[in-house]
Formats: C-alpha cells, structure tokens, sequence
C-alpha cells in the first residue's frame, strides 16, 4: 500500500489544481494528525493515509454549496475506479470509501480506520495552525475579514462536535480556546 500513498497524493494534488480548493496545508495537517493516531492506534498508516488524500478529490470552494456538502460521497464515487486502477483489494476498497464516505459523520465508520480518518479530517480545523490556514484560505477567496473570523469559528465548532477519539477530543478542547482567543 505505501506505492498507492504516492498515487492518492498525487491525485488529490492534481484534483486540489482543478478545484483551487481545499487549501494544500489543512490537507496535510489531516495527513500528519492521520498518521499519528494510526500509530498510536496499531492501524494501518498507508490505508489512512490513502484515504485522506483521497477525501477531498470532489470539492468546491462554495461554502456550504452542493458539492461542498456532498463531497465525501461526490469523492467516494469519484475514486472507486482508481482504487480498481491501483488494484487496491476489494476488501481494503471498502475500507477507505467507507473512511471518505463516513468523514462528516453522515455515514456510520465501519472501522477503526474510519474513526480515525473522520476525526483526522476534522481535527485540521480545531488547531491554531488549522484556523489560521483556513483564515488564509478564505482571504484568498476574497470573504470580508470579519465574515472569514466567523466561518473559521463557525467550522472549528462543526468539527470539534465530529471528534470522537478521546484524545482529539481533549486536545481540542485546549485547541478551541486558543482559537476562540485570536478570532473573537
């Protein structure tokens, strides 16, 4: 699997270009958040990984627009015939659609490793570092300053209540106020 890591970045990369969203950086924070608590976890890190690359392939920078509220399915079907491309077991297939399909807790996770996808996606926005890439992000995209401050609130606290890991949750928890701190 750790070749198919090289693949899935490379395609969310290539993706990220056409969609110009979602920032590059949150996508790494999520992969490196992915990887911690694969280890710490006993997960498989390159399934993990695999999957949060391949979570944001369908994606649109319109807040709350269709695509953006249906991307984790929009990216599942998306990816399904590059994961036959890679031949990718179907077993491991039905892990990471699940993981991408499952990462807004719309979707039950079926594993560990979707637990741990989920709340590495939505661990990216309740990080000093998260909120203010996301802040950079949306200035990019031209959002009045103070519109902005309150969409990066207003996404830190959807996420933080997606967390369901202890340890995410506690960190967050401590995350959140120094966040609240800058943007209040």
């Amino acid at each position: 699997m750790k070749d198919k890591i090289v693949l899935a970045k490379e395609l969310m990369y290539q993706q990220t270009q056409i969609n110009k969203a979602p920032a590059w950086k949150l996508t790494e924070l999520a992969v490196e958040k992915g990887k911690e608590l694969a280890r710490k976890y006993g997960e498989d890190e390159a399934l993990i990984v695999v999957s949060l690359y391949l979570a944001h392939t369908v994606f649109s920078r319109v807040w709350m627009g269709e695509v953006q509220q249906k991307h984790p399915f929009l990216s599942a079907e998306f990816v399904q015939k590059f994961l036959l491309d890679w031949e990718i077991p179907d077993e491991k297939q039905k892990i990471i659609l699940n993981a991408i399909e499952a990462h807004h807790g719309d979707v039950k996770t079926e594993t560990k490793v979707a637990e741990i996808v989920k709340n590495a996606e939505c661990f990216k926005f309740v990080t000093v570092e998260g909120a203010l890439i996301w802040l950079h992000e949306l200035g990019i995209r031209q959002i009045p300053y103070e519109e902005a401050c309150d969409k990066v609130l207003k996404k830190m606290e959807q996420k933080r209540k997606l967390l369901t890991l202890e340890e995410c949750i506690v960190e967050a928890e401590k995350n959140c106020l120094e966040i609240k701190k800058l943007f209040q």
